[in-house]
């Protein structure tokens, strides 16, 4: 039991410190401390200083005479490069390891650090910096006319579980996930690709993504009201 309570007690730490990075990042004060300068990135496009970033998302074959399999539909984004965003990424990671409670929260909390340093560029007036494309059926992407300089380039592909799910109340409070008036229905696997990139002007940068050697790879809950309670 003190063993259960103590993994429950961390998953809520880990849970409460994302959302706490989310709400900071989401504060005005978060976007005048941007540590990127979008000056440098259009002035690069104003000159003309601008490439590509092309690459490939699949599984590898699992026999020798087989085929690659393309991870189709797969969400590609290239923002640009934040030591203080790749450090919160980083620190989820081997949060991440530290307990399966932790592990569960871990996709989430990474999901809410993209959406907030997103949100970091909206506000700053640095929309424009967010560049992304999806992955086409033959495995494939391309992004073009972006500024030279230092991008970060974030991939997720995320595949739903067909296997049958059975939770009970207990079993929500024992795993410190248990959330109110809703009960778990699935599951999504998340596969996350993490590639820091120099982008030069009049140049393709070509990037193999291969899903064994995902940066990181989590599970997404997925929960629907309780019409029970």
């Amino acid at each position: 039991m003190a063993h259960a309570a103590a993994g429950a007690d961390s998953a809520g730490r880990l849970i409460r410190w994302a959302l706490a990075l989310g709400l900071l990042a989401l504060s005005p004060s978060a976007a005048q401390a941007l540590d990127v300068l979008p000056a440098q990135y259009r002035a690069a496009a104003a000159a003309g200083a601008v490439g590509s970033v092309t690459g490939r998302v699949y599984e590898e074959r699992r026999r020798p005479d087989g085929s690659d399999q393309p991870l189709a539909g797969a969400a590609v984004t290239l923002l640009p490069r934040s030591a203080q965003f790749l450090e919160k990424l980083e620190a989820v990671k081997r949060t991440s390891r530290n307990s399966m409670n932790d592990y569960r929260a871990a996709a989430p909390a990474i999901q809410t650090l993209k959406a907030a340093y997103e949100k970091e560029l909206w506000d700053s007036g640095a929309v424009d910096l967010v560049m992304g494309t999806i992955v086409a059926p033959d495995g494939r992407f391309s992004v073009e006319n972006l500024p030279a300089g230092d991008w970060v380039l974030f991939v997720t592909s995320s595949v739903a579980t067909d296997k049958k799910v059975v939770e009970s109340k207990g079993a929500r409070k024992e795993r410190g996930v248990y959330v109110p008036g809703t009960y778990l229905t699935g599951y999504q696997r998340l596969t996350v690709w993490l590639r820091e990139i120099t982008v030069s002007g009049g140049r393709a940068e070509n990037v193999e993504l291969i899903e064994r050697g995902a940066w990181f790879s989590g599970v997404v809950e997925e929960r629907a009201p309780d019409a029970s309670r």
